[in-house]
C-alpha cells in the first residue's frame, strides 16, 4: 500500500492534468471515455494514462467544475502510482462544507463496513485552475484485498451507473438485475444477483434462511444504519441508488453493500431514514425474522461511531482545506455558507445517533 499517503489529511495534493487538443475535443464531445494524456502528481510525472469525466447527479463539463477519473495503467499496464491503479477526483459540488466524503466513507469504516480513505486534491488542467477536489478511493481489485480479503468475487454498480447517458436502474428485480455493471470479477451473465433477486420473492418462514444464504444480512443492517446516520437519503435504502455491492466467489459466497457517492449526506431531505423502500431493505424489514437483523446490531453499530473523534476528523480536514476552498476559483460556496454548513454538520455528529436509536428501536 505505498499509495497509502495519497488519501492522508497531512496535505491537499497536487494533481496536474495535461491533455492535447485532440484529447480535450474527445472528452467535450465523449466525456464518459478515456482519452489519452499525463498526470503530475506532486511533482511526480506519469505518461500515457487514461483521464475521462465523471459523476451523475454531480457532473459537469470542461466548462465548470468537471470531475475527474485517472487510470495509471490504462494505456501501459505495467504503470501504477505506488501501485495503485486509478484516481477518482470528484468536485464536491453538492457539498456545501466540502467534508462530507471524509466523514461519512469514516463513519462507515468505523462501524466496519468497507469504505474508501478520502483524501484532498488540487487540481489543474493545462494550467487551468479547476480547484479543490476529494479524492476517493476507487473501487477496485486493491480495495476487494483490503477489504475482504481476498480479490475472488464480482463488484457490481448499481443504481443508475450509466446516468446521465442512460436511465437504466439497478437493483434486485427480475426487470433491473441485468442493468448492474460488473466493475471487477468474471462475467457469470448476473446468476449471483439473480439469486438474490429470486430469493427476495421467497415467502414465509424460509425468507430469511433462504436470503442468508446468500447474504449477509448483518452486514446490510449495519449499512442500512450508517446510511440512516450519514443522512444519505439518495443512497441503497432510500433511493436506491448510489450503491456498489461485492458478491464474494472466495471466502464466504455472500453478498455484501458497499458504500459509495456520500457527498450528498449530513442532510435531512428523506425525513424518518429507517423504513428502506429499495428492494433488499424493504423485503427484509418485512419479514420478522429478517428484521431481527437491525435490533441485533443496532447498539453494536452505534457504539462504534465516536462523536468526538469524527468531530475531530472533521475540524483536522477543514483546518486544511479551507485556505484552498477561499482560493478556488470553481468554488460552490462562499465562506458564510461554508461555516453555517459545517456547524450544521457538527451538530448532526453529536446528535444522531440518538435519533437513529429512536428510529429503530
Amino acid at each position: 500500500d505505498d499509495y497509502e499517503h495519497i488519501f492522508s489529511l497531512d496535505a491537499v495534493h497536487a494533481i496536474d492534468i495535461v491533455l492535447s487538443d485532440e484529447a480535450l475535443r474527445e472528452l467535450r464531445r465523449v466525456p464518459k471515455e478515456y482519452v489519452e494524456g499525463s498526470v503530475v502528481v506532486d511533482g511526480e510525472v506519469f505518461d500515457k494514462v487514461g483521464v475521462h469525466l465523471k459523476g451523475s447527479g454531480s457532473f459537469q463539463d470542461l466548462n465548470g467544475k468537471a470531475a475527474f477519473k485517472i487510470d495509471f495503467n490504462r494505456y501501459d499496464p505495467e504503470q501504477s502510482y505506488h501501485g495503485k491503479g486509478k484516481l477518482t477526483l470528484n468536485n464536491m459540488t453538492q457539498d456545501e462544507t466540502q467534508l462530507h466524503e471524509v466523514v461519512a466513507y469514516e463513519a462507515f469504516r468505523a462501524a466496519g463496513l468497507p469504505a474508501s480513505r478520502v483524501g484532498y486534491a488540487w487540481i489543474t488542467l493545462n494550467g487551468d485552475v479547476y480547484g479543490l477536489y476529494s479524492n476517493v478511493e476507487t473501487w477496485d481489485r486493491d480495495f476487494l484485498e483490503r477489504n475482504f480479503g481476498n480479490r475472488d468475487g464480482n463488484l457490481y454498480e448499481g443504481g443508475y451507473p450509466l446516468y446521465p447517458d442512460s436511465w437504466d436502474h439497478a437493483d434486485f428485480t427480475r426487470q433491473e438485475a441485468r442493468n448492474f455493471q460488473l466493475e471487477s470479477g468474471t462475467d457469470v451473465a448476473f446468476d449471483d444477483v439473480l439469486a438474490v433477486t429470486d430469493a427476495l420473492t421467497t415467502e414465509g418462514d424460509l425468507f430469511e434462511l433462504t436470503l442468508s444464504s446468500l447474504v449477509d444480512l448483518d452486514q446490510y443492517a449495519r449499512f442500512q444504519i450508517l446510511e440512516s446516520w450519514t443522512g444519505q437519503w439518495d443512497g441503497y435504502a432510500f433511493a436506491s441508488n448510489n450503491f456498489r455491492v461485492f458478491v464474494d466467489h472466495g471466502e464466504t459466497g455472500l453478498l455484501f453493500m458497499v458504500p459509495t457517492g456520500l457527498d450528498y449526506c449530513f442532510t435531512n431531505y428523506g425525513g424518518q431514514l429507517n423504513r428502506a423502500s429499495s428492494p433488499l431493505g424493504r423485503e427484509c424489514q418485512a419479514n420478522p425474522d429478517c428484521n431481527q437483523h437491525f435490533s441485533a446490531v443496532l447498539e453494536e453499530t452505534l457504539s462504534a461511531l465516536d462523536a468526538a473523534e469524527l468531530e475531530a476528523l472533521m475540524d483536522q480536514a477543514s483546518t486544511l482545506i479551507r485556505p484552498y476552498v477561499e482560493d478556488d476559483p470553481r468554488n460552490v460556496v462562499d465562506e458564510r455558507m461554508l461555516d453555517r454548513s459545517i456547524e450544521g454538520m457538527r451538530t448532526w455528529i453529536r446528535t444522531q445517533s440518538g435519533q437513529v436509536r429512536r428510529w429503530y428501536e
